[in-house]
């Protein structure tokens, strides 16, 4: 039993990890392996716990960070727990426990196992998760908004004219859509290049996205179409949208060109119809606009 006592005290001397014995009534440590003999200086021993490692939140023993936020630092120790020692600006795991002394006292038994790759890894996939999570967020945001206008494009306006019509369904809300077009989008292109046909249309969505509620949504069509839903809209309310709508365009400076007008479509939801139908009826209201002379609302209903 000698020869295994004197194993057992060969291997704790000579371990690479911070190991210690601290004494709970006093608060000093008693004992100190060589690696914490070295590390924390010969003299450790004999000096207090709480002198020697001040973060460590108790007077003998490391306080887990739970019981400093519930300031519940008489609790037992935890057997486990985490240590970052700000001088050496390491981090440790903490094992410690209650064990019956050479002379039949109780003592504290504390290892402290150097993590700092560890915590590097967690940082790193730390670091890794936020950024993944940043880019599916712009994927996300990519896959429904048009790359022109910053609007919402097309699958996008599918998918709230779907809710949308759960939503009539379920609840009886009604909804109105406006179909819109720029005016002789064709001769913009023609005599001014591309260019200025996308800053034109640029500063037209943004027209069309400040002059609308926030629960409304606006979104790119197609080419210079733009469709605009309006939740719990009846179609009366929708043609003064419209209206306002087709006004700020009239009175805008667009760049380059000066001027510039546009027509809309307004229709709302019937009872006996599906999607098609009401994009159909506003793309006739449209149609309508343009035919009687352009720079108007027309309505479908």
């Amino acid at each position: 039993m000698r020869d295994f006592d004197r194993f057992l005290l060969t291997v704790v001397y000579d371990i690479p990890l911070l190991l210690f014995v601290v004494d709970p009534e006093s608060g000093e440590i008693v004992y100190a392996n060589q690696h914490t003999r070295s590390t924390l200086g010969e003299h450790c021993v004999g000096r207090s716990f709480a002198e020697v490692f001040p973060a460590g939140g108790g007077s003998h023993y490391f306080v887990s960070y739970t019981q400093r936020q519930d300031g519940d630092q008489d609790a037992a120790p935890p057997l486990r727990s985490e240590y970052y020692d700000d001088d050496s600006e390491n981090w440790y795991h903490v094992l410690q426990r209650s064990i019956e002394w050479a002379d039949g006292s109780s003592k504290y038994l504390i290892l402290l196992n150097e993590i700092n790759a560890l915590k590097r890894l967690q940082k790193d996939l730390s670091e890794a998760h936020a950024a993944v999570a940043f880019k599916n967020r712009e994927l996300e945001h990519a896959a429904k908004t048009d790359r022109l206008t910053h609007l919402y494009n097309r699958r996008h306006l599918d998918a709230i004219l779907e809710q949308e019509m759960v939503r009539f369904r379920r609840f009886c809300k009604p909804f109105s859509l406006l179909i819109v077009d720029c005016d002789r989008f064709k001769q913009v292109n023609d005599q001014h290049g591309h260019q200025v046909g996308d800053i034109v249309l640029v500063h037209l969505a943004r027209l069309l996205a400040t002059g609308v509620r926030a629960t409304d949504t606006v979104g790119r069509w197609g080419g210079e179409e733009f469709l605009i839903v309006l939740p719990e809209t009846h179609l009366r309310s929708a043609a003064l949208v419209a209206e306002k709508l087709r006004q700020s365009i009239d009175q805008h400076e667009f760049p380059v060109i000066g001027h510039i007008t546009s027509s809309f479509g307004a229709t709302e939801l019937r009872g006996d119809e599906d999607i098609k139908d009401l994009v159909a009826r506003a793309d006739a209201a449209l149609y309508k606009a343009k035919h009687n002379g352009r720079n108007r609302v027309e309505v479908m209903s």
